[in-house]
């Protein structure tokens, strides 16, 4: 090998869904990206194949007979804790989609797939920094911290609105979540409950220009579980003690 190459990882995917001809469709788009892909057609066999050889990521299908996939998904973590699943559906299965958020499901996918939205989800999935959700109407600030914040090693998105950043969340599973209270339709409060029905282990952190005339809803907002309030302007240093201190 010359000196200074690199040889990129190509990544394992097990793909776990009851119907043969769309894991033959999958494994065939998967493989044209890059990825080396292997399918199974129910739980148990899945848990066999994880047993047996090491894989980077998980695909599930939700409505399987006999082992659904959210309990699929429970197995597969007892033998691989560390093992990313991006759980995918075809039915309005909200019960099981939302058991499968809050137990830590990396991303939700319905089909049929955007297959260009999964490329990008399976490479989050393989990151090392922090995946962080900045929620805020004003675009310059959502710019101005992602450049921070990706020049610091972290993997970042932002949301402009109440709505955006729940639909985000429950198709991304992240870190942390810098949370405008201040924002256009569903205000911060109401935005904050629904993602934390959804992901209930995430940390979330206020943000504020308002506080005195958001009193209430900031308070109400941190005594259903947010970490912390910080006024704007922000102190970029603090900030970025706080979410190294919580992705430790």
């Amino acid at each position: 090998m010359l000196q200074g190459s690199t040889v990129e990882k190509t990544l394992q995917i097990l793909v776990v869904d009851d119907n043969k001809d769309f894991c033959m469709n999958c494994i065939d788009i998967l493989e044209s990206k890059g990825y080396s892909a292997v399918a199974v057609h129910d739980g148990l066999t899945a848990m066999e194949a994880l047993r047996e050889r090491s894989f980077d990521l998980a695909l599930i299908d939700i409505k399987m007979p006999v082992m659904n996939g959210v309990d699929t998904y429970k197995m597969l973590k007892q033998i691989d804790p560390q093992l990313p699943v991006i759980m995918m559906s075809a039915y309005a299965v909200e019960e099981l989609i939302g058991e499968a958020l809050k137990t830590g499901a990396f991303a939700i996918f319905h089909k049929p797939l955007d297959f260009g939205k999964l490329f990008t989800t399976i490479e989050y999935t393989q990151e090392t920094g922090a995946f962080i959700m900045i929620v805020d109407d004003n675009n310059d600030l959502c710019q101005n911290l992602s450049d921070l914040l990706r020049e610091k090693g972290y993997n970042v998105k932002s949301a402009n609105d109440g709505e955006t950043a729940i639909q985000l969340s429950r198709e991304n599973f992240f870190d942390v979540i810098l949370l405008d209270m201040k924002l256009p339709a569903l205000n911060g409060l109401d935005t904050y409950l629904t993602i934390r029905a959804v992901r209930p282990s995430v940390v979330v952190i206020l943000v504020t220009g308002y506080r005195e005339e958001l009193g209430d809803i900031v308070d109400q907002t941190l005594e259903s579980s947010a970490y912390i309030c910080l006024e704007k302007p922000l102190n970029i240093n603090r900030l970025l003690n706080i979410i190294q201190e919580k992705t430790m």
